[in-house]
């Protein structure tokens, strides 16, 4: 990671899984399918921003995957956006301009907003790199898992970590997809 950190990401937020019960209990949550170039994503928005976006992978139940993100907050209301929003919310998706505000562990929370503040696009860091980061520089192993948690695809930019010797390893949504996102952005993998 050659760039210096951005100043604190307004537009992201992080609450422990109670603080974040609490928040949005009886909040609605809205969700929808969206495109990107990367393939269909399932997104999930609750007033202060996206909650969860993830992509579908082919022949994965749409049902099923917004069926467990029900049952992980059964205290929220749910709703799907309007079908007019969602080339709007796939454009603003794609150029990051969307606020996110995620359940996470305050590591993971840490983590993931260093992430989004000191890479951008066409940017890579490694696993040990974002670790040192964070003043930890041991915990190379504890960043990657905590990438693997990442709720919100792209948005926290978990694609933009490479292996120390700069090569793709681990992406929970297929390397392939992994490759193509960092293209997008202009990195030469």
């Amino acid at each position: 990671m050659r760039a210096s950190c951005l100043p604190q990401d307004q537009a992201f937020l992080c609450f422990a899984p109670p603080a974040f019960r609490q928040r949005h209990a009886g909040v609605l949550v809205r969700h929808g399918v969206i495109g990107s170039p990367f393939g269909p994503l399932l997104l999930a928005l609750a007033p202060e921003g996206v909650c969860r976006a993830e992509f579908l992978e082919e022949g994965e139940s749409l049902e099923e995957k917004l069926g467990a993100w029900q049952a992980r907050w059964p205290w929220s209301a749910w709703a799907p956006f309007l079908e007019a929003e969602g080339a709007a919310l796939a454009a603003r998706f794609l150029a990051r301009d969307l606020p996110v505000v995620v359940e996470g562990t305050p590591f993971r929370g840490l983590l993931w907003r260093t992430l989004r503040e000191c890479t951008a696009a066409g940017q890579t860091c490694s696993y040990g790199e974002l670790a040192a980061r964070l003043g930890r520089p041991r915990l190379a192993l504890a960043v990657g898992q905590a990438l693997a948690a990442n709720p919100v695809a792209w948005l926290i930019p978990c694609h933009r970590v490479l292996d120390a010797g700069g090569g793709l390893r681990g992406f929970r949504w297929g390397l392939a997809r992994k490759r193509a996102m960092l293209e997008w952005e202009g990195c030469r993998v």
